[in-house]
């Protein structure tokens, strides 16, 4: 057993590479496109809130405070969308050798870590170059990504095994996120009164509500996460991850001879 966790280990982080290479065979801009993505998209929400509906005016900075949470989203977002099909994608590997295929929406996950984090360190910088310079909440940053990863995990190793059985769910995967990304506070702060009181209330039972409030308060705002965001962040990744590995446990064998 001691063993085979370093194998597991081995097997991640080459699934993770291979993901990776493949992806950006042939580009031109490779790895950037993880950073000009979440740009191009705050410039657009940027104008659009600023100019046309004048919402993010009244916040100092807003195209970086934009910035901040949309790298977080991109990252979630990414890996759900390509861990839903990851066990259809490698058909193949799965009925060639025996290997713990939870792996593969992990590897999935874990390949967009490797953006997030990158893309985190260019965008700090750039809020260091506005004035937003760094301070002891971005320790914040390690234990809340890791959480988010563990959060994410949980939610696609469910979602790897029942777009094996319904391949609408990979379709509903994109339409569920377009819903969450209002929903969640990407484009907008809690806790400034931007929001009905009621609302707020409400999305704070988001599962990644926590996760984005801890990455502008560490980052943007340079002040440590309150302890909601901690309590939500924890609770919702404890559930989710537990769920979801038990989702897969349970329709893992019938899967690979559906496969």
């Amino acid at each position: 057993m001691s063993g085979a966790r370093p194998g597991i280990a081995l097997l991640l982080a080459s699934l993770a590479a291979k993901e990776l290479k493949v992806r950006y065979k042939r580009s031109l801009l490779g790895f950037a496109w993880f950073l000009l993505k979440p740009v191009f998209n705050m410039v657009v929400f940027t104008v659009v809130f600023t100019r046309i509906i004048r919402f993010g005016g009244d916040i100092e900075h807003y195209p970086l405070f934009l910035l901040t949470g949309l790298l977080v989203w991109n990252f979630f977002s990414s890996s759900l969308t390509a861990s839903t099909t990851s066990l259809l994608d490698n058909t193949r590997l799965i009925r060639s050798i025996s290997f713990p295929r939870a792996v593969l929406p992990a590897a999935s996950v874990a390949a967009n870590a490797v953006h997030l984090l990158l893309a985190l360190l260019v965008t700090e910088a750039l809020l260091w170059g506005f004035g937003h310079a760094p301070s002891a909440s971005l320790a914040a940053l390690v234990p809340a990504v890791l959480l988010l990863m563990a959060m994410t995990t949980g939610i696609s190793l469910a979602l790897s095994v029942w777009n094996v059985y319904l391949r609408d769910v990979s379709q509903l995967v994109e339409v569920v996120l377009l819903a969450w990304f209002y929903a969640s506070p990407v484009i907008y702060p809690l806790g400034t009164g931007l929001l009905p009181p009621g609302a707020e209330a409400v999305m704070r039972f988001n599962p990644v509500a926590g996760a984005f409030e801890i990455v502008h308060s560490a980052m943007y705002s340079g002040t440590w996460p309150p302890s909601w965001c901690w309590i939500s962040l924890c609770t919702w990744t404890a559930v989710l991850l537990l769920a979801g590995f038990a989702a897969f446990r349970a329709a893992e064998p019938a899967v690979v001879k559906e496969l």
